[in-house]
């Protein structure tokens, strides 16, 4: 009898797919499961028929390959038993098919048949049905781990085969849903000697505990029997464990009891069991005879016992009688047990249907905000649990948010070390919480990796208090300077529904990126609105600390006091009391009145102390023995585990955590612990190692992770341990060695490692090992910089290159200490760094580009040089700019001595010395010629950061966030020291004739100074926010404040009266300049961009765009015909004035820019900068080479569009600056030449024939035809066939160029060209076209609108008429095929939804349509333009697209300043992106030059024409 299984109505439309190909019956892949159903209906006594051919057919075969084919479910019937089944389909097919079904050419003789085949015969398959455990929810970091359990001596083949075969290949599979299984092989066993070692057997349970499946393999042998258990904790009666096996009684195996165990858990984990055909061992040597043969009667009852338990379970499926073969030995003697195909197939198809039962869908892996809000939930658990006493310093905390007379709203908690600060804010978040009028956002630092960033600090804060007070219309960003100022607009709002605490622990374990330490991304207490309170943790003389003293208003300080007597002791009653343990008071009052009893990390290491090795009789003499202080107590718990375990395993176990910055994971101390050529660490060493360290570490983090509970450990091992840097920079070797394994496992520099953790972890090791060859290696490395913006760490990586720059920089290294590597690299490093944080808003999204961006730089940079090696051996398709600026270095001297960020730089008005002022408090004067320094002003008369500086004549003007505005001589003698101010002060400004100045201050008032009176002359108080910025206009009649609002108000400077308020922006204003020819003001924004303001009328009348971040300075040259901007985002970047085209873009600083201005004399045109780098530059931006070669490859304004004319070599482009501009021999040429330009103002061109083009009139609304003579230069402009009416687009035929198609009045018209003016054809519909397009053939036209595309055709007698084929609705899921009116009766639709057409191209066999929504539709065109594909391409709308000549690419540009390549062959991939440094237009021409090389050449929105080639790539 044949048994068929068929699919059910809840199948899938892919599983009923599977089962009609598996009969070869055919079916249409656009039919519905109702319909594929019905066609499995009609074909049903077909199916039985090809079931009993195969069956006949498989009697036939082999028994080796029989049972291959059935385990392989090569029967098609046999994959539709379950869902959760692997064989479903050939990508989940086993990889052991091909070696099973070999196995009839390669038998080895062996138990068998006479032929040496595998007798399959006695294999029995007891199937059960396996429930789902949910086991999702419960599996940590994607980890499922599979304990496998046997006896050892006989089962070493088997253990080989999963480990080595297996579980690698179920690993390569389990990618495709986002799992990695790691088996857990105790393959060292446990001894007759282990088990009888206190708690061994305990915890070898305690490790199946943590897996979620169980592999069972038995043979004859029972194992070995221990005589007695020795408990881990014999007097603790509630642990599960313990009181499990309390229960089993004497006689049982290691084997049967770990069997039993797993068993009993089965309501939370998964079993298989394998059971040996017992035939095996017959032929088997009799020299090995025994290692198979049972031990004994009695052990012989005992394994088919625990046989029986097994098949009889209920949910454990059981291989019975699986064959093998006797293969030998290995190295150490042991026998073992080969073919064991059939035994590695049926765990993979266990393991796999298991995985399919509990994991239908790829697991979503936590979105790293996620991750990261788990392990501050876990932090805060682990520190508010067991938190006992300290009401008092409780109540203090809670008052401070309740209690309306707390003196400030921000409070700060410290004490010593082990004092129980985190512990206290947590134990405070956790109560708060349950109050419902109370909102309670907590960050602690150091919890995770990401924590102690101050940027993702500001970033989680923020989305929690968008979130938890439900605000709208927030833009989120991960922009440092941006994050601070919106987390500052946030916290100033305020809350009018419930009260905001925010707690912030652990500030002195903030890195130091982004000047964390000065905490001015934290807002003072006045500029906190209603309703919102702060508490935070310090050590009391850290940085921070200093530098929020330094404030206005002090925060509110709460002093953790040392523990009163009752306090200890009710710690230490608690304490113990979870173990079940109490001391009688005489012991206790010995306990608590040691030295450091006063702090709680003290008693709680105290306590488990006497947990772990306190004995009853010897409790007085072992307390007497606890030392006094917390760090003389590590060192006796670290003494004792040396006694246990070995002094050389405890010094490398706690030296790896201690070096690692936030813990490690099980498997990577195992991996770190493992000598060379030697086997992993056994598990009886193993789990008495963690068990025994466990007292020291944090629990429950959400991770796995293994690290220490407090910092004070950490410090005490480092200073046991490695006391030297030497020894230091030994243990850092290792990481750092760990690490590169992980990350390059092929050892070839491919970093092809799937673990992020070790791209993360690897330069901070190696930079703590002081490699800096190898850092320097890494950091110039394309391979891993892709790798590291693929695991989205491209901020991370950004912190590598300016670790690295800041160590090889430091004074103190010498040429010595440079291993192995020359100091001219640091050039290369920097190179790197400059393409990398340019690069970086790229990258992130595309990694795969790096090589492609860095290809991109100049031909002679080195950046470029390591691109085109990378990109030649791969011979991956590329884009090669071919007009692309060759300028390479624009830096021409560097200033160094700062110490911290520099603020200002600025030449004297004679350019013969430089002023610079940094927040390390010095103002520094430079000789303006050589650059030597000349002079450092005195210290100390600021007492804070210097944040500006103005030159006036040979005195200088500076102003700091000390409120002070200070008048120096040249030679550093204070003149005169201005007070007025109440808080910090950001601009100044003097006026022409050198009398006055005026200063901006966070105080909301810019003041007025006069310099021989030394008196304020008024206070300008007219903004509602903070002033950053001030500014005299160059003739002294007027003065300028920008405030934080983004508002700008011009004052009289006689009689100060408001002029006029211009409102430029909503950002952050942070500079501001008059031109010297009293035109313009330049405002520069946190919007990123520079904003000009008239003058004569006060209005703004630019917005330079370029920036991708905050434009922090911008400065006119003198003659004015220049602006110079610098930005966060590291760039300094410089427009003309006259049509504000940028003409040069420049990169050298690995800081954020923070002042730009040019060099006084207009013959020089230099540069000059100060970033957080700490450096001054100086630049030469040749602006000759620039603005004469570079600015003139295209148009002053944005490119309407293009056409390339193959036989004549010429391009012809369309612009907003009213010309027609020509190149001739375009393809010949890496830079444009200008052949002609025609000054007309027109939309587009098209030729009628090689003599004669047509344009559309923008501004007369007509048609133009324009005749060229012989020498292709434009001769004669003729209007008399102009059309008198709107023609918004036309196309000319490409097969019938006496054919003319254009938009009149919404409705399409087709006329000859030889008269415009006279229609043939009109086609009036009931909607308005906007655009049409000929196809190449000439047979169709495409128009479209808002909604959609109509696509006429012409009819095949040729009678001249185009009746409509099609018309899509694009944003109606509904529309394929529509007639006309479908726009009509869809109207409504489009009205509600925001999606609208933007551009189209046609294919020779594909028509594609872009839209608002970043999305590309095509459309086949020979299927009747059926939707074939609809893919996401761009974040913002399409502006240009178009397919290559053969279909093969598709090229598409975006509003998201990215122009793509993608492979219309391979499902539309991506290929490459060429990002644009503006906003791409709506023009992309692929074409083949006259070498017949695929080329495109794409336009964007500031003129530029950018002619690209593709190499290696074929059409």
């Amino acid at each position: 009898m044949v048994k068929v299984i068929f699919p059910q109505a809840d199948s899938s439309k892919h599983e009923l797919q599977n089962f009609l190909k598996k009969y070869k019956i055919k079916f249409s892949v656009f039919a519905s499961v109702d319909e594929l159903l019905d066609l499995i209906q009609e074909n049903k006594k077909l199916i039985f028929e090809t079931e009993k051919e195969y069956k006949k057919e498989l009697k036939n075969q082999s028994s080796l390959s029989t049972t291959s084919v059935a385990l392989s479910s090569k029967t098609p019937s046999s994959t539709l038993g379950s869902k959760t089944s692997s064989y479903g389909s050939k990508s989940l097919e086993s990889p052991f098919k091909k070696k099973m079904e070999l196995k009839k050419l390669n038998a080895l003789g062996g138990s068998g048949d006479a032929h040496g085949q595998m007798n399959t015969d006695k294999i029995v398959y007891h199937q059960k049905t396996q429930k789902k455990l949910n086991l999702a929810s419960k599996i940590v970091n994607n980890t499922i781990y599979v304990f496998v359990s046997s006896t050892f001596k006989d089962m070493c083949g088997e253990r080989d085969h999963l480990i080595k075969n297996i579980f690698p290949s179920l690993n390569v599979k389990a990618k495709s849903k986002n799992l990695q299984i790691v088996p857990i092989d105790l393959r060292w066993g446990l001894t007759k000697e282990e088990t009888t070692v206190k708690g061994q057997i305990e915890l070898c349970l305690r490790q199946i505990d943590k897996c979620q499946l169980m592999v069972t393999m038995l043979g004859q042998r029972f194992g070995w029997i221990p005589q007695e258990y020795k408990y881990l904790e014999d007097d603790v009666q509630d642990d599960s464990t313990t009181k499990w096996l309390q229960s089993i009684p004497q006689g049982q195996s290691i084997t049967s009891i770990e069997v039993q165990y797993a068993l009993s858990k089965s309501h939370e984990k998964h079993s298989i069991a394998l059971l040996r055909d017992s035939e095996f061992q017959t032929k088997v040597p009799l020299l090995h005879q025994n290692s198979f043969h049972s031990e004994s009667d009695q052990c012989a009852q005992g394994v088919q016992d625990l046989k029986n338990i097994l098949i009889g379970h209920s949910s454990c499926p059981v291989m019975e009688n699986y064959p093998c073969r006797y293969t030998g030995v290995d190295k150490e003697g042991n026998p073992l047990t080969g073919q064991l195909e059939l035994f590695g197939q049926y765990v993979f198809d266990q393991i796999w249907n298991v995985i399919e039962l509990e994991f239908p869908n790829p697991i979503q892996s936590l979105e790293s905000m996620e991750q990261e809000n788990l392990y501050h939930r876990t932090y805060l658990d682990v520190k508010a649990t067991d938190y006992f006493a300290r009401e008092s310093i409780q109540k203090k905390l809670s008052d401070h948010v309740f209690d309306k007379t707390s003196i400030d709203k921000i409070g700060i908690i410290y004490g010593e070390p082990g004092s129980g600060k985190s512990s206290s804010l947590a134990f405070l978040t956790k109560t708060l919480q349950k109050n419902p009028n109370v909102l309670v956002l907590y960050h602690f630092i150091g919890c995770s990796i990401k924590s102690t960033d101050v940027t993702n600090l500001l970033y989680r804060l923020t989305c929690q208090l968008v979130d938890g007070l439900s605000l709208k219309n927030i833009e989120l960003t991960d922009n440092h300077e941006k994050l601070r100022i919106l987390f500052g607009d946030l916290l100033k709002k305020g809350s009018n529904n419930k009260k905001v605490l925010i707690v912030l622990d652990g500030l002195d374990e903030l890195q130091n990126t982004n000047q964390a330490y000065q905490m001015e991304w934290l807002p003072e207490s006045p500029d906190i609105g209603k309703n919102i309170f702060i508490l935070m943790s310090c050590d009391h003389g850290k940085s921070c600390w200093d530098y929020i003293h330094l404030r206005q208003q002090i925060p509110q300080t709460f002093y953790l006091t040392p523990l009163e007597m009752q306090e200890r002791q009710l710690i230490a009653s608690k304490t113990l009391e979870i173990y079940s343990k109490k001391l009688e008071q005489k012991l206790m009052d010995r306990l608590i009145s040691k030295t450091h009893s006063k702090f709680p990390l003290f008693i709680k290491l105290a306590c488990e102390e006497l947990r772990v090795s306190g004995s009853f009789d010897k409790l007085s003499s072992f307390i007497a023995k606890i030392p006094d202080t917390i760090d003389a107590l590590i060192i006796s718990m670290i003494t004792r585990l040396e006694q246990d375990l070995g002094k050389d395993l405890i010094k490398k176990t706690l030296c790896f955590i201690a070096t690692s910055r936030f813990g490690l994971l099980e498997t990577e101390l195992i991996d770190l612990l493992k000598e060379k050529n030697k086997p992993p660490v056994p598990f009886s060493v193993w789990a008495p190692l963690l068990h025994s360290i466990d007292s020291l570490l944090r629990h429950n983090t959400g991770s796995n992770i293994l690290t220490f509970f407090h910092s004070e450990i950490n410090k005490v091992i480092i200073k046991k341990y490695l006391p030297i840097e030497k020894s230091q920079i030994v243990v850092q070797n290792q990481m750092a060695d760990f690490y590169w394994k992980q990350a390059d496992p092929e050892g070839q520099k491919t970093w092809l490692g799937n673990q992020m953790k070790s791209f993360i972890e690897l330069p901070y090791h190696l930079l703590k090992a002081k490699r800096w060859d190898l850092i320097a290696t890494i950091l110039q490395d394309l391979s891993f910089i892709e790798m590291k913006f693929k695991n989205g760490l491209g901020r991370d990586l950004i912190d590598n290159y300016l670790s690295a720059i800041a160590e090889i920089l430091a004074p103190s290294l010498t040429g010595e200490r440079w291993t192995g590597y020359n100091f001219s690299s640091v050039v290369s490093v920097e190179d790197f760094y400059a393409f990398i944080q340019y690069q970086q808003h790229h990258l992130l999204k595309y990694p795969h580009i790096t090589a492609q961006q860095a290809f991109n730089l100049p031909d002679d940079s080195v950046c470029h040089n390591v691109s085109q090696k990378a990109l030649d051996s791969k011979k991956l398709p590329m884009i090669k700019w071919i007009n692309k600026l060759q300028i390479s270095d624009f830096v021409i001297q560097t200033l160094a001595g700062h110490e911290d960020f520099v603020r200002c730089s600025l030449y004297k008005e004679d350019g013969s010395l430089i002023a610079s002022c940094s927040d390390d408090k010095s103002i520094r004067i430079w000789n303006g010629e050589t650059g030597q320094l000349v002079r450092v002003f005195p210290k100390g008369v600021h007492t804070d950061k210097v944040t500006n500086l103005q030159w006036r004549g040979n005195t200088v003007v500076t102003v700091g966030r000390d409120k002070k505005v200070i008048l120096w001589d040249e030679f550093g003698k204070v003149i005169h020291q201005f007070t007025g101010h109440t808080q910090a002060v950001w601009g100044v400004s003097v006026s022409p004739d050198h009398k006055r100045i005026v200063s901006a201050s966070w105080d909301q008032t810019a003041i007025v100074w006069d310099v021989g009176t030394q008196q304020k002359v008024t206070s300008l108080s007219g903004h509602k926010n903070k002033l950053s910025a001030c500014a005299y206009s160059r003739n002294g009649k007027f003065i300028a404040t920008g405030c934080w609002g983004g508002n700008v108000i011009i004052w009289d400077s006689v009689n100060f009266k408001q002029v006029a308020t211009v409102s430029v922006s909503s950002s952050t204003i942070l500079y501001m300049q008059f031109s010297n020819d009293e035109k313009y003001l330049s405002v520069s924004s946190v919007d990123t961009m520079t904003h000009i303001i008239k003058c004569a009328n006060w209005t703004k009348i630019q917005s330079l765009e370029g920036h991708t971040e905050a434009v922090i300075s911008s400065r006119f040259s003198n003659d004015s015909k220049f602006l110079v901007s610098c930005s966060d985002d590291k760039t300094v970047r410089i427009y003309e004035t006259q049509e504000w085209t940028q003409v040069s873009v420049m990169t050298g600083h690995s800081g954020r820019i923070i002042s730009a201005a040019f060099h006084p004399s207009n013959s020089k045109r230099r540069v000059i900068t100060c970033a957080t780098d700490k450096f001054i530059k100086i630049w030469d931006p040749k602006l000759g080479y620039a603005y004469l070669n570079q600015a003139h490859q295209g148009h002053k304004k944005s490119v309407k569009f293009l056409h390339y004319d193959k036989s004549t070599d010429r391009l012809f482009s369309v612009s907003d600056d009213k010309t027609i501009k020509v190149w001739k021999e375009f393809s010949r040429n890496d830079l444009l030449v200008e052949a002609q330009t025609i000054p007309l103002p027109v939309e587009k061109l098209s030729f009628i024939d090689s003599n004669t083009i047509i344009t559309i009139s923008e501004t007369k609304t007509k048609c133009i035809k324009l005749f060229s003579d012989d020498s292709h230069q434009i001769s004669t402009i003729t209007d008399e066939f102009a059309h008198s009416s709107n023609v918004p687009s036309f196309a000319v035929s490409p097969k019938d160029p006496t054919l003319i198609a254009f938009i009149n009045k919404g409705n399409l018209v087709l006329a000859n060209t030889s008269d415009v003016s006279k229609e043939t054809r009109r086609y009036p519909l009931a909607f308005i076209l906007v655009h049409c397009e000929f196809h190449s053939s000439g047979e169709y036209i495409a128009c479209t609108n808002n909604l959609g595309f109509v696509i006429f055709k012409r009819n095949s007698n040729n009678d001249g008429k185009w009746p409509v084929l099609t018309s899509i609705i694009v944003n109606d899921p509904n529309s394929s095929a529509l007639t006309p009116h479908a726009f009509v009766t869809n109207t409504q639709h489009n009205k509600s939804d925001s999606v609208i057409t933007t551009g189209m191209a046609w294919g020779q066999n594909y028509f594609a349509l872009g839209t608002s929504d970043g999305y590309v539709h095509v459309y086949d065109i020979k299927r009747c333009f059926y939707l074939v594909n609809k893919f996401k391409a761009h974040e913002f709308a399409l502006h240009g697209m178009a397919f290559s000549p053969n279909d093969k690419y598709l090229f598409t540009g975006s509003l998201d300043k990215q122009s793509i390549l993608w492979d219309v062959e391979n499902n539309f991939k991506n290929v490459s992106v060429f990002p644009l440094a503006s906003i791409s237009t709506s023009n992309i021409v692929f074409y083949k030059d006259i070498h017949d090389q695929l080329s495109i050449v794409i336009s964007d929105y500031t003129g530029k024409i950018h002619n690209l080639k593709l190499l290696n790539v074929t059409e």
